[in-house]
């Protein structure tokens, strides 16, 4: 097992996770999008490399929270590729980060998950997450 940090070379095969996702992102667009993470302590995106190939990768974020001592860990995006779905990467990278979350003293760590991932969402459950309804977005749309 290799999890090591992302570095720009790792946006091919990031973007293709990411698609495999359904989020269809230019190379340009997420250069810049790593460029901003990776010039922060708060956030990390990880990657698995297997036979040096990257096959998965998982993006964390740290905040702080006002009514309690620990910060709250956000998992942004987990994907693996499909043709190593069976090796069990995705728990690799999931405990990855929760021990990255122990280090640095937060009381959870959240991700979210849309409805139509009903796999994934027993996934999370096998790793001890609960489900906390009522979580509410609001799409904002800003003029240039």
């Amino acid at each position: 097992m290799n999890i090591r940090n992302a570095t720009y070379k790792d946006a091919p095969a990031i973007r293709s996770l990411l698609d495999a996702l359904g989020y269809k992102t230019t190379m340009s667009l997420l250069v810049n999008q790593l460029e901003t993470l990776f010039g922060s302590d708060d956030h990390h995106v990880f990657v698995y490399e297997l036979h040096q190939e990257v096959v998965g990768f998982i993006s964390l974020h740290y905040m702080p929270q006002l009514a309690f001592d620990g910060e709250l860990a956000f998992i942004s995006y987990l994907s693996v590729d499909e043709s190593v779905r069976d090796q069990r990467i995705d728990k690799a990278l999931e405990q990855y980060v929760t021990q990255q979350a122990l280090k640095r003293k937060c009381d959870r760590i959240q991700v979210h998950c849309m409805d139509w991932r009903a796999p994934e969402h027993k996934f999370y459950k096998q790793q001890g997450y609960q489900e906390y309804p009522n979580f509410y977005t609001k799409r904002l749309i800003y003029a240039e």
